[in-house]
């Protein structure tokens, strides 16, 4: 057994005795060596790394390594990307897991990712500002610790010595791979084997461990309908139980379980199944099936998609900005163009202060709010009773710092489109967070 594969075997063991968390889902993957990667990578199933990149890093640091690397399948890193820019995105990963291991006490290689601006985020939330800085200035912020350099590129891939990364000069720093001239981070010495991945996957921005995509098809591996890998998905919940138990778990990475193994939909995608699912779907004898008019057979035909009439209440008590009731109404526009619908808008505080009734040809929608004192839900209720609607849904944006909810829950579903991070549960409908 080499040199390097014995330390990261200790290091394993170490983790399982320090870190039981961690080390229970180290166990779940063979090291393998591959000399042509920049650190380490995993895809869900191997976790492959350079022995000379192991060999210059002390054993805490092989500890950090591994458990860096295998936080990736277990936050379902390895299935998550779809296709967006894989640099960007194993920076994202980065973000969204090393203060976490910090938090908990593992000391990562030199030069990790960590900017406390992301704190709290998802990688999906994390890539997306990053990806709204990509062609401007972009200059990672990685730890200021241990490992500072001078500029000078230490790590050249196989033949290059193990450690440090570069010094973009104005306190933030890059890992394994080299820096252009614009501030973007580029490509480690990955990929340099015809059996890798290729450009498209290499290279390991945060210099702590990458993550590449994984063969969802791999025995034992399918993901299921939701997209999420199950062995890692199972792998975790039994970790985080096994810690639980020996009360070895620590708070924030008990919320970031909890966000893998019971994620929140994106707003978008709920509120549009939210609606979809309410479009009434039926056959129709006018006009009749053309297909089989040809053979004298008359058959009815699938009418279109028809939505019976949609309340959109908007909460103007001030506690919604006008950012968020643009972003909503384009959103809601975008969907709602696939319906035959009528849409009511209602605009209130502690009162009903507007409504506009919009059809399919007034989209998208343009809003005019009106308001801005207190806030009472009931008016809208009362509103609907009086008009002698009967919507498919009543959607509600506001962020429900409020306690005046109707006495009895309306005969029609309701879906609250909440905005911040305070407010009340209501007493009846579904919630969904727009962040």
């Amino acid at each position: 057994m080499d040199a390097a594969r014995k330390k990261l075997i200790k290091a394993r063991t170490r983790l399982l005795l320090e870190h039981p968390f961690f080390g229970s889902l180290s166990l779940r993957m063979e090291p393998k060596e591959d000399p042509h990667c920049a650190t380490a990578w995993t895809d869900g199933r191997t976790l492959a790394y350079n022995p000379t990149y192991v060999a210059g890093l002390r054993d805490e640091q092989v500890q950090g390594l591994m458990a860096h690397t295998v936080m990736h399948p277990a936050c379902q890193h390895h299935i998550r990307r779809k296709g967006r820019d894989h640099k960007l995105w194993n920076m994202a990963c980065d973000h969204a897991i090393n203060w976490i291991l910090l938090d908990a006490g593992i000391e990562l290689p030199p030069k990790y990712l960590d900017d406390p601006a992301f704190h709290g985020l998802t990688a999906d939330e994390i890539y997306a500002e990053l990806h709204s800085r990509h062609g401007e200035e972009m200059k990672p912020s990685l730890s200021d610790g241990e490992g500072d350099s001078d500029g000078e590129v230490d790590w050249d891939g196989a033949e290059g010595k193990a450690g440090e990364g570069n010094d973009l000069g104005d306190g933030s720093q890059t890992g394994a791979g080299e820096t252009g001239g614009d501030g973007q981070v580029e490509d480690g010495s990955a990929g340099d084997d015809p059996g890798d991945v290729g450009s498209e996957q290499s290279g390991d921005p945060g210099g702590s461990g990458e993550v590449r995509d994984g063969d969802q098809q791999t025995e034992g591996g399918a993901s299921d309908e939701s997209g999420t890998d199950e062995m890692w998905e199972l792998a975790l919940a039994q970790a985080a139980q096994n810690a639980r138990e020996i009360g070895d778990l620590p708070g924030n990475l008990e919320r970031l379980i909890g966000e893998v193994l019971n994620p929140k939909l994106d707003w978008q995608e709920l509120l549009s199944r939210y609606i979809s699912d309410r479009a009434r779907d039926d056959y129709s004898w006018s006009p009749p099936n053309k297909r089989f008019l040809t053979m004298d057979v008359i058959l009815p035909s699938l009418s279109h998609q028809k939505l019976p009439e949609l309340v959109l209440a908007i909460d103007t008590s001030g506690s919604v900005t006008e950012p968020e009731m643009n972003q909503f109404a384009a959103e809601v526009s975008g969907i709602l163009e696939a319906f035959d619908t009528t849409i009511h808008v209602v605009y209130c505080d502690s009162e009903v202060k507007g409504a506009d009734t919009f059809g399919r040809c007034d989209l998208p929608l343009e809003l005019s709010p009106e308001g801005g004192g207190g806030t009472d839900f009931r008016p809208v209720f009362s509103w609907v009773e009086q008009e002698g609607v009967d919507p498919a849904c009543l959607v509600y944006l506001s962020d429900l710092e409020c306690l005046n909810y109707p006495e009895q829950e309306p005969e029609y579903p309701v879906l609250w489109a909440q905005v911040g991070q305070g407010g009340k549960v209501p007493p009846f409908g579904d919630i969904m967070e727009i962040r």
